[in-house]
């Protein structure tokens, strides 16, 4: 591991925790509000899809351990990708003051949510469409990453766009599964 490496993932680390703390945060005054504001599953649901793609967005960092140097670029591309993800977290749940259902509420902003998630991976897939094209891939390779990131693409705009919770549901968690198990069979 370089000590560039070492500097950009404590910055990228802290800014990613802060996005899973206020995800838990979240999560937490849900629980304790659960008598009187009710829970629904919109809400839950794109939480849990934040937590495991913020996870994965955490583990796949380690594949740049041995990055020489850091570029003013490369660090502002870092603090955007994970200010969007802050940001996105902290829409996810309504704040104490508010009195909307869980649901209602996320249903007023999935799609700052959804948007902002899909814009960070966006971000992060610059580094391996640029490596795609200068150290070109085998062709099931490229296949096989833009299947992937399209169809993951396609559902977070589905749960932006769709106007059913049912619909909206139903592509969170293929989000959530698609995010899982490619993390899980690749990683």
């Amino acid at each position: 591991m370089s000590e560039a490496f070492g500097f950009m993932f404590a910055f990228y680390g802290l800014l990613l925790g802060l996005a899973v703390a206020e995800v838990a945060s979240g999560f937490s005054r849900a629980y304790d509000e659960r008598k009187t504001r009710r829970l629904g599953f919109v809400a839950p649901l794109f939480g849990t899809l934040l937590l495991v793609d913020l996870i994965t967005f955490w583990m796949n960092a380690w594949a740049y351990r041995e990055l020489a140097e850091i570029s003013y670029l490369a660090a502002f591309a870092v603090a955007l990708v994970a200010l969007l993800y802050y940001f996105a977290a902290t829409q996810v749940f309504p704040k104490a003051t508010e009195t909307d259902t869980l649901d209602d509420h996320i249903m007023g902003h999935r799609r700052e949510v959804a948007f902002c998630v899909l814009a960070s991976n966006l971000l992060t897939q610059i580094p391996p469409a640029t490596s795609a094209f200068t150290t070109p891939w085998p062709l099931s390779d490229i296949t096989l990453w833009a299947g992937l990131n399209l169809t993951y693409y396609s559902l977070l705009c589905t749960a932006a766009l769709a106007k059913s919770k049912k619909t909206v549901g139903i592509a969170l968690v293929g989000a959530i599964l698609l995010i899982t198990s490619a993390t899980a069979i690749f990683a």
